[in-house]
């Protein structure tokens, strides 16, 4: 006890170290999305919802007024996240290994990492989200590494965690989903007793989000976490917007001069909808809910027409969630490499290769778990191998089916399982040979 108690401390003050050096990177803490959630926060608090569009969901926002408003004060708090979430990891991968200082090593993966660490001084929802995503996999695989019946408040406060996170971003909306399917099969008792189980973790899931989503039919008219679907998929189409039906014919030139706008500016095509919102607004006398509706429906149209643009584009999208992310004042990993200092470019360089590497790790290992049976028998835990599998490809290829752009940037969240998986399986790959060698 007292060498994991060591370990541990080890890990918080490094952890703690490594967020005090986070002033190297010359952050701005405002970012685009940031007046959107502040916005929202003073519209919850006060109770005026005068131009609220529904757009932000309210953990984030509820976080930032009970910080004051205080931007220093909220990346504290999402700096306390951090280390939150490098213990979290410790103490699941150390369970799941079975070995000390591998978790110490997986929980030191999120410590030091800088994406994460930038991400953190950024008044955005993902460390939230990443800490709250972590926590509810903590909460759950105690429950299956136990092997126990679960009780009734264990599975309550699994359900809060989990409604939590997709009211967080409503990227994660398909969790509970998968969570009540992987609970359902480790329970493995009679069917009612799984039935049950199940539904006691749902009932926050369908109170909280089912309270949020009355609250926004309320005052948008849309029974939704966030009416984005539309403008999300609008990063798709854009680029063969102009093959929808005739009949949206006002919509698609405001977009096409809007994107051939963009491709003149910045050479991409990526978020050029955004100058077209309030044209297209004005233009079509709908809300900002309404439009997102709308645009649903022109992107359906142009997608029926060319099927093989859309699915390129969502290929592409998955391979884009597997890239290194980097959001740091130069935004993007080529400009941190090629225009930063010395030593920026030297971080940056280095957790792109070793990004890259884990990525690629991640990728290969459940082919050697399905090949390899001698590999196979290292890894008893396949309940959790599944489901962190299940959740990482699961979030890649559902936004990848929504958006395409910042796909690397959806992966925040769930990108610390990922790497920590992926150190795992190096670990054993290094280890095999070695011992097959004292043999």
């Amino acid at each position: 006890m007292s060498i994991i108690k060591n370990k541990l401390f080890c890990l918080i003050v490094i952890a703690l170290l490594a967020r005090a050096s986070a002033g190297f990177f010359h952050l701005k803490r405002g970012v685009p999305d940031t007046e959107g959630y502040f916005r929202t926060a003073e519209q919850l608090i006060s109770g005026d919802y005068t131009g609220y569009i529904g757009k932000r969901p309210p953990v984030y926002p509820l976080i930032i007024a009970a910080a004051g408003f205080n931007p220093e004060v909220i990346i504290w708090i999402q700096g306390i996240m951090g280390v939150g979430i490098s213990v979290l990891l410790y103490l699941l991968f150390s369970t799941l290994t079975g070995k000390g200082t591998l978790g110490f090593l997986i929980g030191l993966s999120y410590a030091v990492n800088p994406s994460q660490i930038m991400c953190e001084n950024f008044l955005v929802s993902e460390t939230t989200c990443t800490f709250i995503l972590t926590l509810s996999v903590y909460l759950f695989f105690k429950m299956t590494i136990r092997r126990v019946s679960s009780t009734w408040y264990e599975l309550i406060l699994f359900g809060l965690v989990c409604s939590l996170c997709v009211l967080t971003r409503a990227q994660y909306q398909f969790l509970p989903i998968i969570y009540a399917i992987f609970l359902g099969y480790h329970l493995k008792a009679g069917i009612g007793e799984s039935v049950w189980k199940t539904a006691v973790f749902l009932i926050p899931v369908v109170i909280l989000v089912g309270a949020w989503g009355l609250f926004q039919y309320k005052r948008i008219g849309q029974f939704t976490i966030a009416p984005e679907l539309g403008y999300s998929l609008t990063n798709h189409t854009i680029n063969f917007i102009e093959f929808a039906p005739d009949r949206y014919d006002n919509i698609k030139q405001v977009l096409i001069r809007n994107r051939q706008n963009k491709l003149q500016a910045k050479g991409e095509t990526y978020v050029a909808y955004v100058t077209a919102v309030p044209e297209l607004l004005e233009l079509t006398k709908l809300s900002y809910a309404q439009l997102s509706q709308k645009l649903v429906e022109i992107n359906l149209a142009a997608i029926k027409e060319k099927p093989l643009l859309y699915l390129k584009g969502v290929a592409t999208g998955c391979i884009r969630f597997f890239k290194p992310f980097w959001p740091g004042r130069l935004y993007g990993i080529r400009p941190a490499i090629s225009k930063g200092g010395i030593l920026l470019k030297s971080i940056a360089a280095a957790y792109t290769f070793f990004q890259i590497t884990l990525m690629l790790i991640f990728l290969i290992f459940p082919f050697l778990l399905m090949f390899s049976t001698s590999f196979r028998k290292e890894f008893v835990q396949s309940l959790e191998i599944t489901f962190i599998y299940s959740l990482a490809l699961g979030t890649g290829f559902l936004q990848a089916l929504v958006e395409l752009g910042e796909n690397a940037r959806y992966k925040t969240s769930v990108e610390p399982l990922m790497i920590c998986m992926a150190i795992w399986a190096a670990f054993e790959l290094i280890r095999r040979p070695s011992q097959s060698g004292k043999r």
